[in-house]
């Protein structure tokens, strides 16, 4: 269980369209204090879904769009989500996996790992085949 689960529910309880919570607020929610970069800087309310804390709030379909560290404030919007009956996602989350596939596209680099995939199955059947020649040997 994650320890923002407590920000997940506040989140996807709340009936509004926005929310604005002072940084205390949140500290409330949370059960423990904001880390120092939440105070000091704005990447920290980065929508990125590789981190656990945004994770809590994209996962519930928010997203930060607005952070005030002078007032300690941050303000999450409900962000739009795909109607995809395959996977609903939030739309930061939609756009980060577009973003990976478009990265992924024309990548030059795929024969050069191919080749090296087949270089290392290679060298592991030949080691696997001078093992048995070994534990076959009188």
């Amino acid at each position: 269980m994650s320890k923002y689960k407590p920000l997940t529910e506040r989140l996807a309880g709340h009936g509004d369209g926005e929310w604005r919570a002072s940084f205390a607020e949140m500290e409330e929610v949370l059960g423990f204090p904001l880390p120092k970069g939440a105070r000091s800087g704005t990447s920290w309310w980065a929508n990125d879904p590789e981190k656990a804390h945004s994770r809590a709030w994209i996962g519930p379909g928010w997203a930060v769009a607005e952070v005030d560290r002078t007032a300690e404030s941050v303000t999450f919007r409900r962000s739009p989500v795909e109607t995809s009956p395959e996977a609903p996602q939030p739309e930061p989350m939609r756009q980060a996996a577009e973003a990976a596939s478009r990265n992924s596209r024309g990548w030059k680099g795929a024969p050069a790992v191919a080749a090296g995939v087949a270089v290392l199955a290679g060298v592991a059947a030949f080691a696997a085949r001078r093992l048995m020649q070994r534990r076959a040997a009188p």
